[in-house]
């Protein structure tokens, strides 16, 4: 500042004695105002390290321990879906269900690679399958919480750690395994808590099972001084890890008893603002010294009133330079100060660190209002907030304000401010804090939470939160649950990355459907939701939904078409809250018919609850019913359809019921192919069905080979070729005992039916093509495939004899057999009439009614054994 402004400013118009105590005012006012300046940001920037160090700490244990559970989660369904097919209640493992329980577990143990054992034992922790059991498991399995992953503690077998693991089985048994040490290690060491920090895993016992960097002496060892198990919501947790203060969060877990902890290094955390305490303290220090320098040469100058003009002369020159080193502090603080006009908004100074932050010269700033810092928007608010400060109320010092450089760019700040008088003019003296990195921080860590990270489109709590909160409890809206099935085949056919840029591709899709029209989410895997929250905009938004779910996607410079399955709910009709109308929503969406046209809308009602709650009584009965045999095959004739001689037979699967009648194969088959109950039963519809070939040779009618049904899904699941082959030699039957009878959507994927079909004719296992004319095979498949026969569907064999265009279609099916070299089967044959149209023009051999209905084994037998009606032999 210039002579002028510092005579005016500071040394005033009026005597020595007056001069005196307005500098010691003003100068032990700043003192204090800078003082406490100083101390508040020195505390806040404390509070915000360690806040913000133990919120890092805590999201990336919670996330470990996230990971950690869903882990332990995927372990514990695997070994219940084994414990359920174990055993039946009284613990026993019968002997024909041994073998494929073997099997099972074989195969369950082959995907779970983390596992070094599988096995079932019994209570006490005996082998009941192949493998090495655990004397101790009754030590530490609990009972009382049936279907729930129990834990045992951590052991070193074979040179390696692992967990014991088990899970309740029927009988009292258990289903038990061992879990490599190693995937645990890997849990901690992908969490991204950086170079400094370790993050370990321990349990109930309190036993290390796991911690980041190369310490395997740690692993086993006594977790005192490594981790506390819980602490108080928000606690600052420290201990010394590996001879270092650190500041450690634990999270907290919801179903396992393992906690997974992180610490980083306090001197980390601590250590800028350790620099930054220490340079503001020697600011301040300067500061008073510079003061208290000013105030000794003006004692010395009141008891110099003799030497009035000279004493006033050298203490203005005195002054000049405490008012300099009062300059260096305020130009070199590291955090912009400034003091500007509250009347006229002008700024009177800033300091060094301003004009860097800022970017203007410090001309520049001294020619310029606050207002032109400002952004635009705050214009006003700034305007009534600097009114209230000249009435006294100091402003709102908590507020966060939007701050714009010179180069257009903009910066977060919160502001600590006071009133002063400086050089005559009414001011504020202000500290500028940026906040800008802890403010983007914080937005990144809430986006997070309420969005989907692969899609970017808001997750189902957000949904919730908008449709809950925002829209209001009595407010109208539909919720659309879109389950996009095919997505999860993309990703395990191209890889990962393919099938994340579909779900981005689908997702930009629905994004466009947002705005106006209401809110778009994402859920985990293929499903999306849309809430229309305008009633006007319904059909247009399902309109443009629909064209977004059916159109293809590229994959590999090729187009795939997504299986969409839609359900539509709306509030609060159908639901008091959001969660309740999505979860309708998604009830309807997977009440789709085999007859409905592909996006068709599935709109919720209230008997779709009941006829769920049906369809999974129905499954579960039907489970059962498998597993305790109560399943029958019944057998129909396939004669020639020239001579009426029995060429082979077609079996049938039948589900008795108490009360003497049964459920229709159309009622179950469908649930067991959506619940994956088909291969179980196909499974044992084939080693039925070899059963009844060898009773049948015993009799002497080993000729009559037996065709089984295999459905699409089974057919893709499984390896048919291996469950013929298995069942034949079982059974020490020829190759050509049993036949496979596929339906035309079981070649839909060719490149899967060529390998599957040419495995079955290689071992001799013929193939029927059943249904023919009612699918959508394409031409080029019947020739490519190695298929042995067709199969007439029944709807047009009946109008045989007086529908000439059913009679017509049937001409051409046994034309195209011949020409392929395949044999046809007339399937639904009920009148003679029929019978006659098909010997006439050339059919092969025919089945249904006007030959026999199926039957029972035993009385197959015996009416092979009284011979044939003579009906067909005319």
């Amino acid at each position: 500042m210039d002579s002028a402004v510092h005579d005016r400013g500071f040394m005033g118009q009026g005597s020595p004695e007056h001069s005196t105590r307005h500098i010691r005012l003003v100068g032990g006012f700043l003192a204090f105002v800078f003082g406490m300046s100083l101390l508040f940001i020195v505390e806040t920037d404390h509070q915000r390290r360690v806040e913000g160090a133990q919120a890092q700490n805590q999201a990336f244990a919670d996330e470990g321990q996230r990971i950690l559970g869903a882990q332990l989660l995927n372990l514990e369904r695997a070994m219940n879906g084994i414990a359920a097919d174990s055993a039946s209640p009284d613990g026993t493992v019968p002997s024909d269900v041994a073998a494929e329980l073997v099997r099972h577990i074989a195969g369950v143990a082959e995907r779970r690679s983390e596992l070094a054992d599988l096995l079932l034992v019994d209570a006490s922790g005996a082998p009941l399958t192949p493998g090495e059991g655990d004397p101790s498991l009754p030590r530490w399995f609990d009972a009382t919480n049936p279907g729930h992953l129990r834990l045992g503690k951590l052991e070193r077998r074979h040179g390696r750690w692992m967990l014991p693991l088990a899970v309740a089985a029927p009988g009292g048994n258990r289903v038990f395994a061992r879990l490599r040490q190693e995937d645990l290690q890997d849990v901690v060491e992908h969490l991204p808590a950086g170079a400094d920090a370790i993050a370990a895993i321990t349990d109930r016992y309190g036993i290390v099972l796991a911690r980041t960097g190369d310490v395997p002496d740690a692993i086993g060892q006594p977790a005192e001084l490594l981790l506390r198990h819980a602490g108080a919501p928000g606690e600052r947790v420290s201990g010394r890890i590996g001879g270092v203060e650190r500041m450690i969060a634990v999270g907290q877990p919801e179903h396992y008893p393992l906690w997974v902890g992180v610490g980083v290094t306090t001197a980390s955390v601590l250590g800028p603002w350790y620099r930054f305490t220490v340079l503001s303290a020697l600011l301040y220090l300067l500061y008073c010294l510079g003061f208290g320098y000013m105030f000794r040469r003006l004692r010395v100058s009141d008891r110099a009133q003799q030497a009035y003009v000279s004493d006033l002369t050298s203490a203005t020159t005195r002054l000049a330079d405490a008012e300099q080193r009062f300059r260096l502090i305020f130009d070199k603080s590291p955090i912009p100060f400034w003091v500007y006009d509250t009347t006229t908004l002008v700024f009177l100074e800033v300091n060094e660190a301003a004009v860097r932050s800022y970017g203007y010269a410090r001309d520049e700033f001294l020619a310029m209002r606050i207002t032109d810092i400002r952004d635009a928007h705050d214009a006003d608010e700034l305007i009534r907030v600097v009114a209230s400060v000249r009435a006294g109320d100091e402003g709102q010092p908590d507020r966060v304000w939007i701050h714009r450089r010179k180069d257009g760019s903009t910066l977060d700040v919160r502001l600590h401010a006071v009133s002063l008088d400086f050089a005559g003019h009414a001011a504020r003296l202000v500290l500028a804090e940026d906040i800008t990195d802890s403010l983007r921080t914080e937005r990144a860590l809430t986006y997070r939470a309420t969005h989907d990270v692969i899609t970017g489109l808001p997750n189902t709590e957000a949904l919730v939160d908008y449709l809950d909160q925002g829209m209001g409890r009595d407010a109208w809206y539909e919720v659309v649950y879109v389950h996009l099935r095919g997505i999860d085949h993309v990703t395990d056919t191209f890889g990962l990355d393919a099938g994340r840029g579909v779900l981005r591709a689908v997702a930009s899709r629905f994004g466009r459907l947002a705005g106006v029209r209401g809110m778009v989410a994402h859920r985990p895997g293929e499903r999306f939701l849309v809430a229309i929250t305008d009633p006007a905009s319904h059909d247009a938004t399902m309109s443009a939904l629909l064209d977004a779910v059916t159109e293809p996607v590229a994959v590999n410079d090729a187009l795939h078409t997504l299986d969409p399955q839609i359900g539509l709910a709306r509030h609060p009709a159908d639901g008091a809250d959001a969660g309740q109308v999505i979860a309708n929503a998604a009830l309807a969406a997977h009440f789709k018919h085999v007859d409905d046209d592909p996006g068709k809308v599935q709109v919720y009602d209230r008997l779709m609850a009941q006829r769920s709650m049906e369809r999974l009584t129905m499954a579960s009965r039907m489970r059962q019913a498998i597993e305790r045999g109560e399943l029958t095959v019944h057998y129909q004739p396939i004669v020639d359809a020239r001579d009426g001689q029995i060429r082979s037979l077609e079996a049938l699967v039948r589900w008795p019921q108490a009360d003497g009648g049964s459920i229709a194969p159309d009622a179950f088959i469908p649930l067991c192919e959506e619940t994956g109950l088909i291969v179980p039963l196909g499974h044992w519809a084939f080693g039925t069905a070899a059963r009844a070939h060898a009773a049948l040779t015993a009799a002497g009618h080993g000729h009559l080979s037996i065709a089984v049904n295999v459905s699409a899904v089974q057919f893709r699941r499984t390896d048919v070729a291996a469950e013929v082959r298995s069942a034949s030699l079982a059974h020490g039957l020829p190759s050509h005992a049993l036949q496979v009878e596929l339906t035309e959507s079981s070649l839909m994927e060719p490149g899967y039916a060529l390998a599957a079909l040419t495995r079955l004719n290689e071992q001799g296992t013929r193939v029927s093509l059943d249904d023919f004319g009612t699918g959508f095979s394409s031409l080029s498949y019947l020739r490519d495939l190695p298929i042995d026969a067709l199969k007439i569907d029944r709807s047009f064999i009946v109008g045989l004899g007086v529908d000439e265009r059913a009679a017509s279609i049937c001409r051409s099916i046994i034309t195209l057999a011949r020409t392929l070299d395949m044999a046809v089967v007339a399937e639904g044959v009920e009148r003679e009439r029929q019978r006659s149209w098909l010997r006439d023009n050339g059919c092969d051999r025919i089945q249904g009614y006007f030959v026999k209905a199926a039957m029972p084994l035993n009385d197959l037998l015996a009416y092979l054994a009284a011979g044939q009606p003579n009906h067909l032999l005319t």
